[in-house]
């Protein structure tokens, strides 16, 4: 398969992690579902920050938005903020082992959901206060079976 073929893996990852969002769970556990469109758009960041950047991030945001029924622009600012984050950061994260880097996820979804329930807080949007700390703590123990993942893929499909 050539490079310019496989570039199809990156946004098929993301729309299936888009895709992730929209799985029925009981209401009491949705404050516990991680935040998979987030993870991904991280590992592609991290991964090849030539090809997937801030532009990616808010039209991840965008499509995160219009999935939820939330106001348009909510989820946006928070991963654009954490996505140049780590593309200035992306060679050292890189060189980290898993802990040091599910910690570095953890700093970044912080980042992304804090500015994300500072801009519900803007607009009187409610929003159940503990829910975003279990999601993030859900998201940062997922982040490593999802790179593993990502990662096979990315290097099966030989995505450069």
């Amino acid at each position: 398969m050539t490079r310019a073929q496989a570039v199809w893996v990156i946004y098929a990852s993301l729309a299936g992690a888009l895709l992730f969002t929209l799985l029925p769970l009981p209401m009491d556990w949705r404050g516990l579902r991680p935040d998979v469109a987030a993870l991904a758009l991280f590992y592609w960041v991290l991964a090849l920050p030539h090809r997937v950047g801030v532009a990616t991030a808010f039209t991840v945001g965008v499509a995160q938005d219009l999935i939820e029924g939330a106001p348009l622009g909510l989820s946006s600012p928070g991963l654009m903020l954490a996505t140049l984050l780590l593309l200035f950061n992306y060679q050292r994260i890189r060189q980290f082992d898993l802990l040091q880097q599910s910690l570095a996820i953890l700093v970044l979804m912080l980042i992304s959901s804090g500015i994300e329930q500072w801009l519900r807080n803007g607009i009187a949007v409610p929003a159940a206060p503990w829910a975003g700390v279990a999601g993030i703590i859900c998201s940062v123990l997922c982040w490593v079976p999802i790179r593993t993942i990502l990662r096979h893929s990315r290097r099966y499909y030989e995505v450069y």
